[in-house]
């Protein structure tokens, strides 16, 4: 090999490997950006009851907002026609309450008069529940259970059901007083972020916000069709199989249907449980009717409405549900399905901006 080649390459070996050099500008706002970011998430996780409880909020809002549009475009003010919609959704809560209740109540009535005569037959293995004793020994089991945690348990595990109520009820009232807030200035602070945007993309986004809405409203309205055919179909059930209370029951398993996962679970089980009061035949036809509905509403019914009201595939409101449960259990299994459904819109948006830009 020449000299002058074998110089060349041992230079070249010995040629220092370039150095990236940050400058310490860089690096402050680097650092900078990463602890707002973690302080971000601390603050986010310190809130998130009260960030899921305005999402809500927001959610319901918009499902409200057709009809209060639809006031307005009758001559209503929007305060007057805000307190017309939420004046006929409290008339409707109260209506569903005694439907609901008042049944309920004379139901817990006569359950207290028999209780005693229950309770002994119960404890014999006598009676229409006495196979729980015969076969299962629960009475056993119950006294196991109160011994083994004490009066102590009893009354703390008492006491954390009463603070589990109230809370979820104060929950309940401040995402109504959200709702509200939302829909009287909702429209303005959207027309407030809307003028921060430059005025050649406001209309893109305006745009975006109606999409986002009109989904969102939609997966509401599906929602709640796909809880009042539930109700419908337990109703019928119970109606064929002589179950008592059949319109108190259908309303309590639409109310549950609401709720992804473990909603109708709830529902099927508190309809067996009264409807093991008939025999154990009746529950069987009862729990296996509704467990064979759910099935068909899985399947079909939910692909079909969702898929017409927020516009997304099969397969995209399975995902978005299972992630969404994976994330924030039930409450993100409510969100996955209008969440997906605002991405698509945001992202259609957004291909179609940068199609006309290229």
């Amino acid at each position: 090999m020449p000299e002058s080649r074998r110089g060349r390459e041992g230079a070249a070996d010995r040629a220092p490997a370039p150095q990236i050099v940050i400058a310490p500008r860089t690096l402050v706002i680097f650092v900078l950006l990463a602890v707002a970011a973690v302080a971000a998430g601390a603050l986010a996780m310190a809130l998130r009851t009260i960030i899921v409880e305005f999402v809500v909020a927001v959610i319901l809002a918009m499902a409200l907002e057709p009809l209060v549009q639809a006031l307005e475009r009758r001559g209503l003010r929007r305060g007057v026609a805000v307190g017309v919609v939420f004046t006929l959704v409290a008339v409707a809560l109260v209506a569903f309450a005694y439907i609901l209740f008042d049944p309920l109540v004379t139901e817990l009535e006569g359950f207290s008069r028999n209780l005693p005569q229950l309770t002994h037959e119960l404890t014999h293995g006598q009676g229409r529940l006495g196979f729980l004793e015969t076969r299962y020994h629960i009475v056993e089991r119950a006294r196991a259970a109160v011994e083994g945690h004490g009066a102590t348990g009893a009354v703390g595990n008492t006491f954390g059901a009463a603070t589990s109520v109230v809370q979820t009820a104060g929950g309940v009232v401040f995402v109504a007083f959200l709702t509200l807030f939302v829909l009287l200035g909702g429209r303005a602070w959207f027309e407030s972020l809307v003028s921060l945007v430059p005025q050649a993309h406001r209309e893109r986004v305006r745009r975006a916000g109606t999409g986002v809405s009109q989904s969102v409203g939609g997966y509401v309205t599906g929602n709640l069709f796909i809880s009042v055919i539930a109700g419908s179909v337990t109703t019928a059930v119970l109606y064929a199989t002589h179950v008592p209370y059949p319109v108190p029951l259908g309303i309590v398993v639409a109310v549950f249907d609401l709720v992804p996962l473990v909603g109708a679970t709830i529902g099927t089980v508190l309809v067996g449980g009264v409807a093991l009061t008939r025999g154990v035949g009746t529950a069987a036809i009862v729990v296996g009717a509704m467990i064979l509905y759910q099935q068909i509403e899985n399947h079909s019914i939910q692909q079909l409405v969702y898929h017409r009201s927020v516009r997304l595939s099969a397969l995209a409101i399975s995902v978005s549900v299972a992630a969404g449960a994976e994330l924030g259990g039930v409450v993100g299994a409510l969100l996955g399905i209008p969440v997906a459904g605002a991405l698509k819109v945001v992202a259609g948006e957004l291909v179609a901006w940068r199609q006309e830009k290229g």
